[in-house]
Parts: structure tokens; sequence; C-alpha cells
């Protein structure tokens, strides 16, 4: 690697009055910036929705079959096609959300949602094919904006990535990727960009403010259909970076020399694939134990595999599914064999303020599972499930930073609230169309003056399949006093 990027000796070092919030009960008013593209001829289909008001929810309530909308906010900018992708980011300064989205047209957008008013920024480049993922470094800068330029990052299934200024939406530059892009990923520092592929196996590391490409990772086996790299991040030191792939394999890498440093394979626990065959992982979660060196990744055979880094060691195989002896199938009224829905689709440790040793997996079996790594193989001590099972599948969880909360998402489009000390069901927020047809495929979550106690608002932003975006607000403190009732 050439030496003349100063940067990078400093990027993978080993060292490391009141203020006004968004008032969660107020209505939205919205103002569109969208001069670039043409008013529709309905009036009704509007780039962003407000919220509804009171009269409209209680009009649709008298409906025995109407599902209330808690959302704050509608952002209807992808109109008909999937919303794949959300980021956010709050301000406390300007006392701005900030939301960027992406989807299936081919498009993405960015959002900022100040005091009762909400703009909409298209970010303009021409994409061929779906935006798969978004993200921003603004949690990670430092006050001096040029050691650590603020970036708002957009891949799609074209192989692009862009980069824009996350204050007014202008593109900064088009980074020249891999066949596709599945996921990104930022470093700490905020100024370097990991970029996966699914359709190629390779796993790009930019450094932005450069716009060069410091290393392309090669070593994930790609099948031929569709089975790459499906997750990647940095480990919280920064000082590797970490993969995982439907090769069923989790990598760790040296961003400086480009080494693959381990590879773990897991054995599936899927009884009809033979011993040497692996089924792909599907998500990914660092982070955890006292040390911050554990990692886990979740699987297609139901199992979510934890090991801890720095020791090279499979710490836990936790069978969140475990699949009926003689196979993943089961037999049917009619004699008839039907697949078995066994896939991990969500993962994440406790923080350690919560807990160091907790860690939640979510399946598409609708269940989501709280364990304790206290015990020689991990221990289920609660399982969350909803009654007769009628919410889908679990697309995304994330625990609240310092209570044990766990937020997650479903494909029956609901965001659920869990208690992961007793499994109980806190708060569930509806956004008026939950079907099976309209599943939330991300989330991204706010947490608004959380360090000052259990009275901190919750900002749940979701990306749903019937093209909007959902802007959801909680009171954890009403939630949790409510909930002890």
């Amino acid at each position: 690697m050439s030496d003349e990027i100063d940067e990078k000796q400093i990027i993978f070092d080993d060292d490391d009055g009141d203020e006004n919030f968004i008032d969660l009960k107020d209505a939205v008013e919205v103002e569109e910036i969208d001069d670039d593209i043409p008013m529709d001829d309905d009036d009704n289909d509007g780039d962003v929705g407000a919220a509804k008001n009171n009269d409209e929810i209680a009009s649709e309530t008298m409906n025995e079959d109407a599902i209330e909308d808690m959302s704050l906010l509608t952002i209807a900018s992808h109109k008909s096609s999937s919303v794949f992708s959300v980021a956010s980011h709050f301000d406390k300064n300007s006392n701005t959300l900030s939301i960027i989205t992406g989807g299936g047209d081919d498009k993405a957008f960015m959002h900022k949602m100040k005091d009762n008013n909400v703009s909409t920024i298209p970010l303009n480049h021409q994409h061929t094919d779906s935006v798969s993922c978004v993200a921003t470094n603004e949690s990670l800068v430092s006050d001096d904006l040029k050691k650590t330029p603020k970036y708002v990052a957009v891949g799609a299934y074209d192989g692009t990535i862009v980069l824009y200024n996350p204050d007014t939406g202008e593109k900064i530059t088009v980074l020249d990727g891999p066949t596709d892009v599945e996921f990104v990923a930022f470093h700490k520092s905020g100024t370097v960009l990991l970029a996966g592929s699914i359709a190629d196996a390779t796993v790009w590391m930019y450094h932005l403010p450069s716009s060069k490409c410091l290393q392309v990772f090669v070593g994930h086996e790609c099948n031929g259909d569709g089975g790459g790299v499906t997750s990647g991040a940095f480990t919280p030191d920064g000082k590797f970076a970490l993969t995982i792939g439907m090769d069923g394999t989790m990598r760790i890498w040296a961003p400086r020399t480009g080494v693959c440093r381990h590879v773990f394979k897991f054995h599936s626990n899927d009884a009809n694939l033979e011993g040497n065959e692996f089924k792909g992982l599907t998500c990914l979660a660092v982070d955890g134990g006292l040390d911050g060196q554990l990692a886990v990744a979740g699987g297609e055979d139901g199992c979510a595999q934890v090991v801890h880094l720095q020791g090279k060691k499979i710490v836990a195989t936790l069978h969140h599914f475990d699949a009926p002896q003689g196979g993943s199938s089961m037999n049917i009224d009619e004699g008839e064999e039907a697949p078995m829905v066994t896939s991990v689709e969500a993962v994440g440790f406790a923080s350690r303020s919560v807990n160091s040793n907790w860690l939640a997996t979510g399946g598409s079996d609708g269940k989501l599972k709280v364990w304790d790594l206290t015990f020689n193989g991990g221990q289920c001590r609660q399982v969350c499930e909803v009654k007769d099972n009628e919410c889908g599948g679990i697309t995304r969880l994330l625990w609240h930073p310092l209570q044990p909360i766990i937020i997650a998402s479903y494909s029956d489009a609901v965001v659920r609230l869990w208690d992961a000390r007793n499994g109980r069901l806190i708060h569930t927020l509806t956004g008026g169309n939950s079907s099976e047809e309209n599943q939330i495929n991300d989330i991204s979550v706010e947490f608004i003056d959380s360090a000052a106690g259990s009275s901190d608002s919750i900002v749940i932003v979701t990306g749903n399949d019937d093209g909007n975006a959902k802007v959801f607000g909680a009171e954890l403190g009403a939630i949790m006093a409510q909930a002890q009732n």
C-alpha cells in the first residue's frame, strides 16, 4: 500500500443550558424540496405525508378491522417501491432529525425533521438498480470537520457507492466498487468505509477524504446463486474488519495488509446437509462481552454462532430453532413435506451497562430469544413471542443502551418493545398497514437524552415494503411505568 495517505497512519492506530428536543407529540407540517421532479397530477401522492391527526385515527378505529397508525410521520418518497434501507441521526445542537432512505425504485432521499417541519432532498445520482444500503458517519465526526468530514454513503445493486454532504444533500463523489453493494459500514474514525458484495463475494475498503480504495479483501466463496458477502463491520477497537457470507464463514481481515487473519467455519444445524456443507450467515453483531471481543452471526440453519475474535475461538452455538430429528422439514396433513422456517435474521449484544453476558436472536419463526453467555455454551433465559405467533418473522433488533429493552421489527409491519428480564411485551407500534406483504426491511433508532435517566425518548424509523418510511416516537419512562402496573 502507498504511504502517501497520511491519515492512514491514524485510522488504524492501536490507541483510541437545557437542550431542545423534538416533541414526540407534535404533528408535522411538510415542506418539500424537490425542484427536479415534476409534481404528480394526484395531489394525494406527495413525496412526504404528514402524521395522522387524532380525528383521522379515531375515524379509522371505528372500523373493527382498522389498524391504528401510531407513527408521527409517513415518508412516501419511494411511492410503491420497497424501502430497503434507512439510516438516521439526531443533532442535539440544531434539534434536527436526519433520515436517509433507499429503495427499490433505484433512488435515495434525505429528509430533515426540525421542530414541526419536514423537508425532503432527493439524492440525485441516477442509479440503475435498487439502493440496497445507506449509512451516515455523523455520530462519529469530531469537532474538526477537516479531519473528519461528514458523509452520507449510499450503496446500490448497480455497484456504485455515492457520498453526499449530509447537511445539503450535495453529491461529493462516486466510488468505484464491487459488482453490487450489499452493505456499507463506517470505521470508528468516520473516514474509512467498508462495502461488501453479494454477487462477487469481495469486500472493499475506502479512505473517504481521498476517495481511494485502500484494500480489496478476497476470500469468501461465491456459489453463483447470489451467495457472497452478506454483512460486515469493523471491530470496536478499529484494528480489524469482520465479514460473514453465504459460504457459512466469518472472516477477520487486517486492514493495513489485506490479509485474512482467521476463518471461522461453522457446522450446519441442518441434518439434510453433508458434514462439509454449510448454510449461509445472514446477520452480524460485534462489541459483545466485557472486553468487546465477542461477535455473533446468525445463520440460515437456525443457529447463532458466538466467537471471541482475539482468542479466535467459537464460544457458543445457540440453537434458536431446533429442527426435528431427521431433517429440516415437517409432514403436513396431505402427506407432503413443507420446508421449516428456520433462519436467524437478527442478532445483537446487550451493552455492558445492561449486562455484558446477554445477547438476543430474532428468527423468521417470529421468536425473540434472550441468551445468557455466563453458562457454558450459552443458555436461553427468555423466549419473547406474540400470542398465537401472529406476527410473521423478525427482521431487525436493537438493544436500548442503558435499559434491558429490546426493540424488534417484524414482517407484519409492527415494531415491538420487549423487556429482556422477563420476556414481557411492553409496547407495540403499528403503522396502519400491518400485513406480511408490508414487512419492515430495516430500522434505525435514535435514543434521545438517554443518559439523563428513565424518562428518555426513543425515535424509531422503519423502511417498509409498501414504499413508506415511518417515524415513531416512544417515551420509555411512561412505557416502563405502565408495564409495572
